[in-house]
């Protein structure tokens, strides 16, 4: 019996590594959510599950160069959804980060990362060289958003913002003396940076040295998400009996810390197993440069790449105490309707770059273009 045709020329590889891993976060954010006491957000977790794999589906047949053709007016959208939640955005602990819509809150800010990817892919080609007034406008696509995310305030995601671009740049050819001078600019700048910060973030910055510092502030989600993961020993407590997690000991539990309870209820072998699932996924995305017939292609795929890493490792690191305490989630295994639609749009993309390659005739990389 022959497969439907909407499965022809999907990476198998990729889809089963990812469902893994979406089976782990939904084994814990069961577990956390059953913790809280809030079963009925896992139900919307499902459905976020659920509605990403249409969306990864549905995407995977569409041509990336139809998508790129529309960068502009995606990204202008999420620009407006992103300045529209600084004036009727919903407060949550301080930040205000999210449009209500009664059944749903949407965080722009995630979907501004996908934004960003594709209108990068878009212009980066186009730019011949330094005094290029594409350059300005990359760098004004960039900026407003980074400035706007930083207000809300949200320095985790208005990182996540920079450095894919500075991948796709590179890829795209730039010299590396650019990246050194940069990086000294950068880091001259860091006493301005570090008075812009504030004041609870430059605690959390500073919890990473110390955290037992400040035990009952800002050290302690690091000294609890530790304890959590150094409790599950070998093989874990066991799922829905971890004390740090069941007795809410650990705060954002089904969101930032989530790598926290497979800690402490699936062990080392738990972590070990997913880590190792996350690495064959991030392996086989970057494979897909080996599948992409044009600059644009190769560049979205080093960014969305490069976008995974970031979050992945930032939020690993988090959890074992080893960098600060910032709100990245972890892609398709944290709780998070908005943060599961962005990264399921970005596979479907990359799948949509697979099914072109396999299904259609391979051309030559100078014999295609998008002019």
């Amino acid at each position: 019996m022959r497969s439907p045709a909407v499965f022809k020329g999907l990476d198998w590889f990729l889809l089963i590594t990812l469902a893994l891993i979406q089976l782990f976060g939904l084994v814990a954010v069961y577990s956390a959510l059953r913790s809280e006491g809030s079963l009925i957000l896992f139900k919307k977790h499902l459905l976020y599950v659920a509605l990403g794999w249409i969306i990864m589906i549905v995407l995977s047949k569409e041509k990336f160069r139809n998508l790129l053709d529309l960068s502009l007016y995606i990204y202008l959208f999420n620009l407006f959804l992103l300045v529209l939640v600084l004036v009727a955005g919903k407060e949550v602990y301080g930040a205000k980060r999210w449009l209500s819509l009664g059944f749903i809150n949407l965080q722009p800010s995630e979907f501004m990362k996908m934004s960003l990817l594709l209108l990068s892919a878009c212009l980066l080609p186009l730019i011949k060289g330094l005094r290029d007034r594409k350059v300005i406008l990359l760098l004004l696509a960039f900026a407003i958003p980074v400035v706007v995310t930083f207000q809300q305030p949200d320095l985790g995601t208005a990182t996540a913002y920079l450095v894919p671009l500075v991948a796709m740049v590179y890829v795209r050819g730039v010299p590396l003396r650019y990246f050194i001078g940069a990086g000294l600019l950068a880091v001259a700048s860091l006493p301005f940076l570090w008075e812009a910060l504030k004041d609870y973030q430059r605690k959390r910055i500073l919890a990473v040295l110390d955290p037992y510092s400040d035990y009952f502030g800002s050290g302690y989600q690091l000294i609890q998400s530790v304890i959590a993961i150094g409790s599950g020993g070998l093989t874990g407590k066991g799922i829905t009996k971890g004390t740090q997690t069941q007795l809410m000991f650990l705060p954002e539990v089904h969101t930032d810390f989530i790598f926290s309870v497979i800690g402490e209820e699936l062990g080392f072998l738990g972590t070990f197993t997913l880590v190792l699932l996350i690495f064959m996924f991030l392996y086989r995305i970057l494979s897909y440069t080996k599948f992409t017939l044009t600059m644009p292609e190769t560049l979205f795929v080093i960014g969305t790449f490069t976008l995974f890493l970031f979050q992945y490792s930032v939020n690993i690191l988090m959890t074992l105490g080893m960098f600060p305490v910032v709100g990245i989630p972890l892609p398709f295994v944290s709780f998070g309707g908005s943060s599961f639609i962005t990264f399921s749009t970005l596979i479907g993309i990359l799948l949509s770059i697979y099914r072109d390659y396999k299904t259609s005739v391979p051309l030559l990389r100078s014999e295609v273009n998008y002019e």
